[in-house]
């Protein structure tokens, strides 16, 4: 079996009628998303005694036996002794809202059951009885009472309760607290004097749930642990020495490279004898220098020297004294000096290394506080590469001084930028040195530092071991709150005087309507135009026809509190409206829509809207469709009820199913059926010529309808509403002619609009 599950969801209202009034029997389920229904109805189709019928449910204590006749034998239909009404509504779950049946019996007066739902109706029937001159009476008692009745005694109960559960869980807390921290600090001595310890209670530990935790890296045990060694440090504990900066020239990269990229002449002395002086160049010259002082004697093996020799060193002191030697001299003395500096690199690197150790050592051993502090390595090997790569461009050089060695600026960059980074490594680590040294020398600096930590640990802890708990707190003030606000509104709310509701609810209708050049006094009762009251009697006089009904609507609409004993009863409440615009400017019919679209924000308590909006009028129904101030539109006609094709607001449609329904046998000719002959006549001449004359009507039935002579005379008079006392004015027969007559050709001009009917009239399904 399948189920339409959009079927399910849907609310259904089934209504029986049976010899009531013009309703013979009247049998329907209707299902819509909601109780906001629009009903179309003719004049006598029973829309108006159907709305008697729900006002019975509101008058069953003022049905009196004493009348002479039964007041509800106007309900029956004519030649009837008994009728039925009968309403059920089944919710989208599934659950009856509301069911009651109401038999009426000629001659006696009916039993009228409770209902569940409260039926508020408007109608010509509610005017009459309640609107007397237009004022509205004064003599207003009552209030209305809170869901409870005021009892508050369960909420207060309920409200102690929960009050005691959350002191009882404060305090547990409170001493779990409390023997926590002395656990966890009883050894520290003079812990307690510091704020993060005092802060260490319920209210501290509650506003930390919710926020990120204490930033400590470290656990409580660790945070103690630290704490005992900084006590622990010795008294005369050294300083750890700074790191020494190396010292660079550095023009000195300028000079080797302008020095290396110039070339120079050779000397004319043979390669084979350069080179050997070149290997031995450091000894040559010492002998040389030594021989200076005794011409004739060897400084090395003090031997005479003979004339070969002596010509010899004359070669050699020649050679030393030329440029390529001194150039020699130079590039070697260059190399000399990148080697000792990268000699201070290394020893550089091994003095950074030394103070790493030095320094991780007395963190670890004495100044917790520096724990996440690190000395960062020298990392010279870089730049040792690139200076090595520029000694071995001098050595190239020394090989041939005549030769352009170029050493590129990207190397000599490179240089200064490790060397410039070496630098800031040192300069750095010199100051986390300083710093360490500075904590041990202030060891109470460092002892509060610990201290703090490890408040701050434990209430990380607490926070994490009453987390859950203290969340159990917290949703036990949110009912505790939520009782307290319960309370205080029942007890505003205690009693609501129904007069002043009804006053208020006037006037906030009126001001739709007005603007206020009609105005509630809600002293006095009365409307006040411009401001000044109207005398008793004088408002019937001042407000025109559309004006009565629009007073007598908000009249209706503020009534709605009288149903009211307890605020629960407004749940109950269901407006059964008959056509509300009679005699209304087009413009205040927009406004009653208004009234209707806002009824829960005139009526505040009001938390759903449920009403039936009866009405003959097709702009009235086409406006209160189409602002969807309904969602199930239908139509009540024949006895039926049907689904109503919003389309069908438009007259000429519904004159043109009259006429097709009496042509095709499904009805019979009434006195409405000259108008709806007119009427589609009418508007075809309009259609087809839209300059039109006084007398296009005849000209169109001559035209069109040559073999029927008196068709005109015969609608211009039975339209007009003239009265036939002798005679029936003109035989059925003839009118379901004329009716066929006008189908027809309509038919053969205009087939959509036929084949309309017949789909609308023989296929329309609720």
């Amino acid at each position: 079996m399948k189920f339409d599950m959009k079927k399910m969801k849907e609310i259904t209202l089934s209504i029986k009628c049976q010899n009531i009034a013009p309703i013979n029997n009247l049998s329907k389920d209707i299902q819509s998303n909601s109780l906001k229904i629009g009903v179309f109805a003719d004049n006598g189709s029973g829309k108006t005694f159907i709305s008697r019928l729900f006002r019975l449910t509101e008058n069953r204590e003022n049905l009196s036996e004493q009348d002479e006749t039964s007041p509800t034998d106007k309900l029956l239909s004519f030649g009837q002794d008994n009728g039925k009404f009968e309403i059920s509504i089944k919710g989208k779950d599934g659950e009856i809202k509301d069911d009651f049946q109401i038999t009426i019996n000629k001659g006696k007066f009916p039993s009228i059951p409770e209902t569940k739902y409260l039926y508020h109706t408007f109608n010509q029937d509610y005017v009459k009885d309640n609107i007397k001159d237009y004022e509205k009476d004064s003599e207003i008692e009552g209030f209305i009472l809170g869901k409870i009745n005021i009892d508050l005694n369960e909420e207060e109960k309920e409200l102690e309760k929960i009050e005691k559960e959350k002191r009882e869980s404060i305090d547990q807390i409170e001493k779990g607290i409390d023997k926590h921290v002395k656990e966890k600090t009883s050894s520290i001595e003079g812990i307690a004097r510091f704020n993060k310890y005092k802060d260490l209670n319920y209210q501290k530990v509650s506003e930390g749930i919710d926020k990120e935790k204490l930033p400590v890296s470290k656990t409580t045990e660790e945070l103690i642990a630290d704490h005992n060694k900084v006590k622990s440090a010795p008294e005369n504990l050294s300083d750890i020495q700074l790191i020494e900066k190396v010292n660079f020239d550095s023009n000195l990269l300028k000079k080797i490279r302008d020095s290396i990229e110039e070339k120079y002449s050779l000397s004319s002395f043979a390669e084979e004898f350069k080179q050997k002086v070149k290997n031995e160049q450091p000894f040559i010259e010492r002998g040389v220098k030594l021989q200076k002082e005794n011409a004739k004697i060897c400084p090395f093996c003090e031997q005479e020297l003979k004339n070969d020799a002596l010509r010899l060193i004359e070669e050699y002191t020649k050679y030393l004294e030329d440029t390529e030697s001194e150039k020699i001299k130079l590039f070697k003395d260059y190399a000399e000096k990148l080697d000792k500096y990268i000699g201070d690199l290394h020893g550089l690197e091994n003095n950074n290394t030394d103070r790493i150790n030095s320094f991780n050592e007395y963190k670890a051993k004495y100044i917790p506080s520096r724990g996440g502090v690190e000395l960062q390595k020298t990392q010279s090997e870089q730049l040792i590469k690139n200076i090595q790569a520029v000694s071995e461009k001098i050595e190239e050089k020394v090989k041939d001084i005549s030769k352009s060695i170029v050493v590129e600026e990207e190397l000599i960059s490179k240089i200064k930028e490790y060397q410039d980074l070496i630098d800031e490594t040192v300069a750095d680590n010199n100051r986390k040195i300083g710093n360490i040294n500075l904590g041990k020398n202030k060891i109470s600096k460092e002892m509060n530092y610990t201290k703090e930590k490890i408040c701050e640990s434990i209430h990380n802890d607490l926070v994490d071991k009453y987390r859950d708990k203290i969340k159990d707190i917290n949703s036990k003030d949110e009912s505790i709150n939520k009782l307290k606000e319960e309370i205080k509104k029942k007890r505003e709310q205690e009693k609501i005087s129904k007069k002043s509701e009804v006053a208020s609810t006037i006037t906030k209708v009126l001001n739709y309507f007005f603007s206020g050049k009609y105005t509630f006094d809600k002293e006095t009762f009365k409307l006040k135009f411009h401001e000044k009251a109207l005398e008793t009697g004088q408002a019937k006089n001042v407000l025109s026809e559309g004006e009565k009904n629009i007073v007598a609507f908000a009249y209706y609409i503020g009534d709605s509190h009288l149903k009211i004993e307890n605020e629960s009863d407004y749940e109950r409440l269901f407006f059964i409206i008959d056509d509300p615009i009679s005699s209304m400017d087009f413009s205040h019919v927009y406004t009653l829509c208004g009234v209707v679209k806002d009824i829960k924000k005139i009526i505040t308590k009001l938390s759903k809207e449920r009403f039936i909006i009866f009405t003959h009028n097709n702009d009235f129904m086409r406006i209160i469709t189409s602002s969807e101030i309904i969602n199930k539109t239908l139509l009540l006609k024949n006895s039926e009820i049907k689904g109503f094709n919003t389309k069908f607001t438009v007259p000429y449609i519904s004159h043109l199913l009259d006429i097709y329904n009496i042509a095709k046998n499904h009805g019979s000719p009434n006195h409405t059926t000259a108008n709806s002959i007119r009427h589609i006549i009418e508007t075809l001449t309009y259609f087809q010529n839209i300059l039109t004359s006084t007398n296009s009507i005849r000209s169109y039935i001559e035209t069109n309808f040559p073999n029927d002579k008196n068709l005109y005379l015969a609608i211009q008079d039975l339209s007009h509403g003239a009265w036939r006392s002798e005679q029936a004015p003109i035989h059925p027969d003839r009118y379901v002619n004329i009716c066929k007559a006008i189908i027809d050709h309509i038919e053969k001009k205009y087939k959509g609009q036929i084949d309309y009917c017949k789909d609308q009239i023989l296929g329309e399904k609720l």
